[in-house]
């Protein structure tokens, strides 16, 4: 706050200076072109064999010019904005047009791809791979996804993959994938951005470690039912868990877009809604691994219901 305080001040004071400036330089010049027109007039003096009050009315005129130069010069040298305005107006009124285009293109399009977005499914890399072994394989990864833009409405990505840029990019995932060892890495090339129609393409790895994250027969998430009779409540409370065990294995580490579906198979469902039918009272549905999970996936559920 005292940052920006002091730096209004600082332009408010050069203005005042400025203004100080012109004054001063155009009453000294008007000072001097009245001395010389009452020099002119006593001496009775002629330009270009004119009588004398026709001279006297040139110079007087030529020094109001002189001020007008004067005090645009003084202005232009203390004013970066006045010289902008003076001499660079067309290219500003083309900025702002340019800018203003740009705005109403971003407020009125819709958005292509939204930031993290994913843009191919998962790869899994090995990182007891050997460096080089690693790049090569993110270089390519990299040259897809770049190749992907083709089929969006943005612009074509120009960054070549040997280019200073796309190196730095693979070589920081693949040192990352390899301080994971002896663990895979699942990388998922996603967008770095919201990426607008006709906008940059722009897009970066999400990386994650291909632990454990659910022993075969572990819980992974639960929800209560207040009765077990109430059928709509029920399949409420199914739908409530799904999301449940989405939340908890993206929580415990899987990738967002492998989570989102769990796969609990139709006899499965319908069975815990049988068993829920068939309860009296307030219930509690389990969602137990069927196998053990990794973050690779797949997200596979049984269910379990038992009385509360």
């Amino acid at each position: 706050m005292v940052t920006m305080t002091a730096s209004m001040l600082l332009i408010d004071l050069r203005g005042v200076l400025t203004v100080v400036l012109i004054v001063i330089v155009a009453g000294a010049i008007a000072y001097i072109g009245d001395r010389v027109g009452h020099l002119v007039g006593r001496r009775r003096m002629t330009l270009f064999g004119l009588r004398p009050r026709y001279t006297s009315t040139i110079f007087a005129v030529g020094f109001g010019m002189i001020i007008a130069l004067l005090v645009v010069a003084v202005v232009s040298l203390v004013s970066q904005e006045a010289r902008q305005a003076l001499f660079s107006m067309n290219r500003l009124n083309q900025q702002i047009a340019n800018l203003t285009q740009e705005r109403d293109q971003l407020l009125q399009d819709p958005v292509v791809l939204r930031s993290g977005e994913a843009l191919t499914p998962p790869f899994l890399v090995r990182s007891t791979d050997s460096a080089a072994a690693i790049e090569s394989r993110l270089s390519l990864l990299f040259q897809g996804v770049a190749n992907l833009s083709k089929n969006f409405p943005v612009r074509p990505y120009t960054t070549n993959v040997k280019s200073p840029d796309a190196r730095t990019k693979i070589q920081a995932a693949a040192k990352f994938v390899r301080s994971l060892d002896p663990v895979s890495a699942i990388v998922i090339p996603v967008a770095g951005e919201n990426i607008f129609r006709g906008g940059a393409w722009r897009f970066t790895f999400a990386m994650y470690k291909n632990v454990l994250l659910y022993r075969k027969g572990e819980i992974i998430a639960s929800v209560q039912v207040a009765n077990g009779k109430d059928v709509s409540a029920d399949q409420a409370a199914l739908i409530a868990l799904s999301t449940a065990i989405s939340r908890s294995a993206v929580d415990h580490g899987m990738p967002p877009m492998l989570a989102d579906n769990p796969v609990t198979s139709p006899r499965v469902f319908n069975s815990a809604v049988n068993q829920l039918t068939a309860t009296s009272g307030a219930a509690i549905v389990k969602a137990v691994a069927d196998a053990d999970i990794y973050a690779e996936g797949p997200l596979s559920a049984s269910l379990t219901v038992s009385p509360k």
